[in-house]
């Protein structure tokens, strides 16, 4: 189950808001990172020197490398060896899906990024920067890593801050953490025997600026030559279409545009994720769901040796309150962001977790174990709701405007089905274009399979497409 860290805690949102304190998720990973970009200018006092430790750390590195005459000798193991991170766990942060740890950079990886740093340093660049940049050119090296990396070298600034806000908050449901002789005292996990650490939003964004394309399109434009070869290079493709092999061979191989590239870096201005905003729809669903949800309740009976009629049934009541939630009271305004002057829907992940909000909260009193997108071997299913060993229901979310709207129900569920054993199934679709053309081709494909006697997952339209309220009309 998901929950907010203010109302586990019991703690007013607005407190955490004040004080500038990310009001994490907890069970489920908010795709948010910390950008150790953010760091150059922080005034937050635990993190004031926390740049100059990165800085330091990768200098090291550096000075490994350069004084190696060998693969495998010591100053190179040295320099593989700090360059493996382990997890750091409790903090709801990055691409996991029932996560809270961060993703460990392994001995492959770690050996990969060390060749990389090899190549850069060979031409004579020895800014400690470019490990920052080094996911731009290495495969399996995201968002995710470089913000584990990096709160694996300030962790112990992560502690010191997690401590000072724990002790404002007044939180008195914690755990002791001892490292190198030093107890820090923070939250503890609702389910597991660890901490929950905690995170400025002024360090956090969707994106780190090291994996937009502002660098490389600053020396692109300074650079005649190498903007003909971009442009060659991308053609009619769109920038986030191109692999990383490509940006390597494009930048990589010249130390001209690696300085230059480094330079793009350290005058960037970006700022930290708009959090009113919520442009990526990150932050905002789980207090969404979880407020709609409690102002328009629904009673929810479970019967003491419930079926499967019985837990579908229930299923279907969550999600035509949903449904109404959605058409009837107003939850439809969250479901878009404004560009411009016009309207745009949000991510499909942002409907999908949004039920999962609407329906874990309906849930919790009911002895009902929602779990969000399992392992099913065939790609993720979003939900699946379980009572007992054997009543199992899934419920998958889609956009109308996605493009494999009807490949998802033509293919996923059944496989879903088959692997997880699941006895029934629900295909939402949120209304969110104008055309109905593919949910209508939808239903006549669901007909079709059902005339065959075949087993078909419950198909239920969600209107969803933002109406103005009738005063703006």
């Amino acid at each position: 189950m998901a929950t907010l860290f203010s109302s586990h805690f019991g703690i007013d949102s607005k407190k955490l808001e004040k004080l500038g304190v990310f009001n994490s998720v907890i069970g489920v990973d908010t795709r948010l990172f910390l950008d150790p970009h953010l760091l150059k200018n922080s005034k937050i006092k635990e993190f004031k020197n926390s740049r100059n430790k990165i800085k330091k750390y990768y200098e090291d590195i550096i000075r490994l490398l350069l004084a190696h005459r060998e693969r495998n000798d010591i100053a190179w193991r040295e320099a593989l060896k700090r360059l493996r991170f382990k997890e750091t766990k409790g903090v709801f942060i990055g691409y996991g899906v029932h996560g809270g740890d961060g993703n460990a950079i392994g001995w492959g990886l770690a050996g990969r990024l060390i060749k990389t740093a090899t190549e850069i340093i060979d031409m004579g660049i020895h800014d400690p920067e470019i490990f920052e940049l080094i996911g731009l050119f290495e495969e399996d090296f995201g968002a995710d890593r470089l913000s584990d990396m990096t709160i694996a070298i300030i962790q112990k600034d992560v502690y010191k801050y997690t401590q000072r806000i724990t002790k404002k908050l007044g939180i008195t449901n914690v755990t002791n953490l001892e490292l190198q002789d030093k107890t820090y005292i923070m939250p503890k996990h609702p389910y597991e025997n660890k901490p929950l650490l905690l995170l400025p939003k002024k360090l956090l964004r969707d994106l780190p600026v090291a994996f937009t394309w502002e660098g490389i399109d600053h020396v692109v434009a300074t650079n005649r030559a190498l903007r003909e070869k971009l442009n060659r290079l991308i053609g009619r493709v769109w920038k986030n279409k191109i692999k990383k092999k490509d940006i390597r061979n494009l930048i990589l191989t010249d130390k001209t545009n690696i300085q230059a590239l480094v330079e793009a870096y350290k005058k960037s201005t970006t700022g930290a994720y708009d959090f009113e905003k919520d442009p990526a729809g990150e932050v905002s669903w789980c207090g969404l769901g979880e407020k709609f949800a409690l102002n328009n309740p629904i009673h929810l009976q479970v019967p003491r040796e419930a079926n499967i009629r019985d837990l579908e049934k229930i299923i279907r009541e969550i999600i035509y309150q949903f449904k109404r939630n959605i058409e009837d009271n107003g939850l439809n305004e969250h479901l878009y962001i404004k560009e411009g002057f016009r309207l745009k829907p949000r991510h499909e992940r942002f409907s999908q977790r949004l039920f999962y909000a609407v329906a874990d909260t309906y849930c919790k009193a009911n002895n009902l174990d929602l779990s969000r997108e399992p392992n099913a071997g065939s790609g993720p299913v979003d939900f699946k709701l379980s009572y007992g060993r054997q009543l199992r229901v899934l419920v998958e979310i889609k956009l109308s405007s996605n493009t494999r709207l009807i490949h998802g129900f033509q293919k996923q569920l059944p496989a879903y089905q088959k692997s997880e054993n699941v006895m029934r199934s629900f295909y939402v679709v949120m209304m969110v274009t104008k055309s109905e053309r593919q949910i209508n081709r939808l239903l006549k494909l669901r007909d079709t399979i059902g005339n065959q006697g075949k087993n078909v997952p419950e198909i239920i339209v969600i209107d969803a497409r933002y109406q103005l309220p009738a005063s703006r009309k």
